[in-house]
This record gives structure tokens, C-alpha cells and sequence, in this order.
């Protein structure tokens, strides 16, 4: 069964995402990771490949590969790979991209994904992932079972439904590195002590490069909604000494509003954000005067979270707000990507959110 459903997976991502070609011509490639070699500084590539063989009377039987090879390049990789292999095997079409964090902070992304994104067959639609520790330690569960890349997939596109994650793939990535007036974020993968996958947030860039400094789901979420970029809903919770228990919200709706100025030398980035809120959990409140007293209260704490968000993008050194987006329109004269990351930490934030609950199923 588990094969029948393998080969039904593989066709299906044959059909949309790769060429038409014979199975016997081509190696489908469902994953590669990118890490740093481990006894040198060149690129370590992992490649998940699907094989399918011939067992006779209409049949096949179908199972994962393993390719590794250390390079200099990721063009290298592919042509040591490519050798190591019946078939053709094509990188660019990979359906997930791990990279492990050793290298993406050491060498930076833009290296990885060139040589995919420029190529004339790539899948730009490709899901690309940071991981904690090395990718090739992701890439390599569950070698028995369906390819980890399904678990990976899903677990993304929950992720960026519900605004835990930003959704992002080989062709937005590109673009974004490219943009000298805000700094990606790429969602962020972990496995557990029981080898299980989790997504555990967002991995903030300066330009190509992974800083080191990550945010959790709901810090990325925040993110998300500051930046407008909510899929449907981002949930919330408030946990406050003001508050008898957890409150937690389902935002449908925000406004956000960055102004940004430049006096005496000094940029200074006010933050207004105007959010719409559900209640999803909170049980005691009865009367209309509770309502006003959660929106004070979640208004409040949400100022806060804001601000310990833009401290870690301070230190970070990333730019994921866009502030130089802004600056770059306000003060174009003055505007020099050269230096302004410099400029940057030295940017005072201000933070206001007010938060407006519209409905709920436990308050009258």
C-alpha cells in the first residue's frame, strides 16, 4: 500500500512540478540539503532522489537514494552528483531546500540558490528551510518510510496559514535578497528528542546571510502582522498579571502604519498598528466593561512584545521591517545602502499597538 500511495505522490509531483520524461531517464529529486563539510570548508550536499525500478508484469518498486558530495560549488556538487547516478538528476528541481544554519551564516544563501534560480529547468517554486544543526539530519528521516520532504511540506503550509511562518520559496527568496531595502526571513526547522520534525519560527538575515538569532512562531507572527503579510488569522496570547488567566486572541484584521524620520542625524521609526481581534480563550469574562478592560490590557502587552521584537532585530542586525523601504522613498538623497546598515543600529523605535476586540464566543 505504502507503495502504490508512494508512486501516486511521485507522479502527481511529476506532473506539476517536473518535465514530462520517462521514469527510466530521469532521477526525481524530492529534497537536497546544503551544509558545511565536515572536514573542510567546501559545500556538503545531501540529495534525496526517488528511484523507480521495473519489478516486471506492470510493476514498480519505488524507494529513496542517497548522494552525497563535498564541492566548492553548488555546480560542482551537481556535476559530481550527476555522476553518481543512472539517469538524469537535476538539482534546480528539487521540491525542498534545507539549509543548515553552520552554513547559511558562514557563506550566506545567495551561493546555494543562483545556480537553481538561474537555471532554465530550476522549479523556482522550490520550499526553501533553515534548520537547526545540519539539513542533511533532516533530510535523512525516515529512510524507510514516504520522504520527509511530504512531512516538511505540510508542516510549512500549516505554518504559513495560520502566520507562524512566512511562505517562502527559491523565486520570492531570490528576489528579497536582492532588494537592498529589507532583510528576509526564512521559516526556521527543527527535529526533537524523538527525531520529530517542528517548526520552531522564523531565522532572521542580514542581506544573504543568517545572523544567528531566530524568532519563535509567535514572535513571527507578530512579524507578519506588522508587516501586513497574514495569510488568514494570527493567534496571540496574552499573558498578563493583569489577567486572571491566558487570553488568547485570533487577529483577522490590522493596520500598520511606519513612520520614519530623520532628525539631527538621528532615524527614528514610530510603529502604529491598529488590529481587529477575536476572542479564541478566556472564560470568565461576562460584562461589555471586561471587553474595554482585555483591550487595554492585550493593547498593553502587544506594545510590548513589539518592542523586545524590534530589540532583537536591532541585534540582529536585520532589517525584516523594511524601515529602510521607507527611509529610502522619505530621504532619498540621503540614502546609501552602503552605510545604512550602520545607520540601522543606531534607528530608535517607537511602538503603539491598540487592539480592538470585535466578538467573542465567552463575552455578551
Amino acid at each position: 500500500m505504502r507503495k502504490v500511495l508512494f508512486l501516486f505522490y511521485s507522479t502527481f509531483l511529476m506532473a506539476g512540478c517536473w518535465d514530462q520524461n520517462q521514469l527510466k531517464d530521469d532521477r526525481l529529486v524530492n529534497g537536497i540539503s546544503f551544509d558545511t563539510a565536515d572536514s573542510s570548508e567546501d559545500i556538503k550536499g545531501t540529495v534525496r532522489a526517488i528511484n523507480i525500478r521495473g519489478s516486471g508484469g506492470g510493476r514498480f518498486e519505488v524507494k529513496d537514494d542517497f548522494y552525497i558530495s563535498e564541492e566548492e560549488t553548488v555546480a560542482q556538487l551537481e556535476m559530481n552528483l550527476q555522476n553518481k547516478v543512472s539517469g538524469n538528476m537535476d538539482l534546480g528541481k528539487a521540491f525542498i531546500i534545507i539549509i543548515g544554519e553552520d552554513l547559511a551564516q558562514k557563506k550566506g544563501i545567495n551561493p546555494l540558490l543562483e545556480p537553481i534560480f538561474r537555471s532554465l529547468k530550476g522549479y523556482i517554486s522550490s520550499r526553501v528551510v533553515i534548520s537547526e544543526g545540519k539539513g542533511s539530519d533532516i533530510l535523512t528521516l525516515k529512510i524507510d518510510e514516504s520522504p520527509i520532504v511530504f512531512e516538511v511540506d505540510n508542516l510549512l503550509i500549516g505554518g504559513a496559514k495560520n502566520s507562524y511562518i512566512p511562505e517562502e520559496t527559491t523565486f520570492t527568496v531570490w528576489n528579497e535578497i536582492l532588494d537592498d531595502t529589507n532583510d528576509i526571513i526564512i521559516p526556521y526547522i527543527k527535529k526533537d528528542s524523538q527525531n520529530k520534525l517542528r517548526l520552531a519560527g522564523s531565522a532572521l538575515f542580514d542581506r544573504d546571510k543568517f545572523t544567528g538569532y531566530t524568532l519563535t512562531t509567535s514572535q513571527t507572527s507578530l512579524l507578519l502582522l506588522l508587516r501586513g503579510e497574514i495569510q488568514e488569522v494570527a493567534k496571540v496570547t496574552i499573558d498578563s498579571e493583569k489577567l486572571s488567566q491566558p487570553l488568547t486572541l485570533a487577529i483577522e484584521d490590522g493596520k500598520t502604519k511606519m513612520d520614519v524620520k530623520k532628525e539631527d542625524g538621528k532615524v527614528t521609526c514610530q510603529i502604529t498598528a491598529n488590529l481587529k481581534a477575536k476572542i479564541l480563550s478566556y472564560y470568565e469574562g461576562k460584562a461589555s466593561e471586561d471587553i474595554k478592560h482585555l483591550n487595554e490590557v492585550a493593547s498593553e502587552e502587544l506594545t510590548k512584545k513589539t518592542q523586545e521584537l524590534t530589540n532583537i532585530l536591532i541585534k540582529a542586525n536585520s532589517d525584516a521591517l523594511g524601515v529602510a523601504k521607507d527611509f529610502s522613498t522619505e530621504y532619498h538623497e540621503s540614502w546609501n545602502p552602503d552605510s545604512w546598515k550602520d545607520e540601522y543600529q543606531h534607528v530608535d523605535f517607537k511602538q503603539k499597538i491598540n487592539v480592538d476586540i470585535i466578538s467573542s464566543n465567552n463575552l455578551q
